[in-house]
């Protein structure tokens, strides 16, 4: 892996789904080099609450570093409430002209989770280029 670092913090390490995001970060990274840049450009925090299991954890991005902390951290500024079915199709999404494509089959499952509320995402219009620069970062495409 190139200078970027991604960490699990204390409980997160033991959350299936903190050690998942760890493991498809790092792959995206070390096989689409280009995305380093919207990597690097992150300085946020997402906290992702998974609905129907109960579970809360926050990536905090800071200089080119990643750290995943069970629960809502403080930094998090967009919060996503999102169920577990929705978390892997987020990382199918396919990006086309830099941004999310909702014109194929995962990208319409992605937008019904938003209109039947299944998807939910507080701070998106605030911070929407980072919200685009996540989307590039963990889709496996």
């Amino acid at each position: 892996m190139a200078d970027q670092n991604i960490v699990l913090a204390g409980e997160a390490k033991d959350l299936g789904l903190a050690v998942m995001l760890k493991d498809l970060l790092d792959q995206n990274l070390v096989q689409n080099p280009h995305k380093l840049h919207d990597f690097r450009q992150l300085n946020i925090g997402f906290a992702l609450i998974v609905t129907d299991a109960e579970l809360e954890l926050t990536m905090v991005f800071k200089g080119g570093n990643l750290t995943i902390h069970a629960g809502v951290h403080p930094r998090a500024k967009v919060q996503i409430a999102i169920e577990t079915e929705m978390v892997l199709a987020m990382s199918n999404l396919q990006i086309k002209n830099g941004l999310p494509y909702y014109f194929d089959e995962t990208g319409r499952e992605v937008l019904k989770a938003i209109f039947t509320r299944k998807l939910k995402i507080r701070g998106l219009l605030r911070h929407f280029p980072s919200m685009v620069r996540l989307s590039r970062v963990l889709s496996i495409h």
